[in-house]
């Protein structure tokens, strides 16, 4: 499943991680300048005993980037780089700003590795209240980071545009906008991971603005997207929804409460525009559900 991440690391620290036998468990892999280098796992975390170098870091966006910086120049701008596989690299240091705008983020110190790893049939709990008498029902799922919002909307995803035969459930045309490339992980135009037969995918651009392109371009069925939260990601939805067109997105959060105190979130809450509402527990395991909640719980709100 690392085969990818380990090529573009040092042979030094891919023989470490070879040597612990674990790399089915490896979640995050931390590379920080003169620091030992970190396994995030599912259950623990382990520090080698390899430290990452200033020339290390180098060699992993050189690899990436086929000897070539200028290349991933633009990924680099915006954090991150995927590399073949749907793996996600972070990047941080020292930010160039020219007229206000990100030109270039120098002396690069740290480097987030984080494993793409797709979990077939996750969904199949929440699938039941998702899709209802042949129609798919406009979904929030809540999740506080790390707990598996973006693994499960993937699954969802998935299932959707494939169809889902123990529900008698057609596929449906599915956009998909995967503003940070974190859902398909499209690498040179292609998904490194299955989102489904039906599924069109727009990445490397804002939610708000992906959904209206979708919309006017390949009349989905269905609109997906991770993560929302600004008032432009609202007005998109509202725009999904006037179209005939089932909503399923996540955002950041702990329960109904929680995400009441954004006011633009709230204020759909309150138009009863989600028909579901998934909270996942912030728990050890990524992507269990703590609650679903349905249509007639959050009439009116949630004080």
């Amino acid at each position: 499943m690392i085969d990818e991440i380990l090529k573009v690391l040092p042979k030094y620290i891919s023989n470490e991680i070879l040597r612990l036998n674990c790399s089915q468990n490896i979640t995050e892999i931390r590379l920080r300048t003169k620091c030992k280098v970190i396994l995030r796992c599912i259950n623990n975390e382990i520090v080698l005993d390899c430290i990452a170098t200033t020339n290390a870091i180098l060699d992993v966006l050189l690899n990436v980037s086929k000897n070539s910086i200028y290349a991933i120049q633009n990924d680099i701008n915006n954090g991150f780089v995927i590399i073949r596989g749907g793996h996600r690299i972070g990047v941080s240091g020292e930010v160039v700003y020219v007229d206000g705008k990100i030109k270039n983020i120098k002396n690069i110190c740290s480097l987030n590795i984080r494993v793409a790893k797709q979990i077939y049939g996750c969904a199949d709990k929440v699938l039941k209240s998702i899709i209802q008498n042949g129609k798919v029902n406009n979904t929030l799922i809540v999740s506080p980071p790390g707990c598996g919002k973006t693994t499960l909307i993937r699954d969802i995803v998935r299932q959707i545009s494939n169809g889902v035969p123990s529900l008698n459930f057609k596929g449906k045309n599915v956009s998909l906008i995967d503003e940070r490339g974190e859902i398909a992980s499209v690498y040179e135009g292609v998904a490194s991971l299955d989102v489904g037969v039906r599924t069109d995918i727009m990445s490397n651009v804002t939610k708000s603005t992906g959904m209206k392109m979708m919309i006017r371009s390949m009349a989905p069925d269905v609109i997906a997207t991770d993560e929302i939260g600004k008032k432009e990601d609202i007005v998109a939805i509202k725009e999904a929804m006037l179209s005939g067109v089932s909503v399923i997105v996540t955002m950041h959060g702990d329960s109904l409460q929680d995400i009441n105190k954004n006011k633009d979130i709230k204020e759909l809450l309150d138009m009863n525009t989600f028909s579901k509402i998934i909270i996942l527990s912030n728990g050890k395991v990524p992507g269990i559900v703590e609650k679903i909640y349905d249509l007639e719980t959050v009439a009116g709100g949630v004080a």
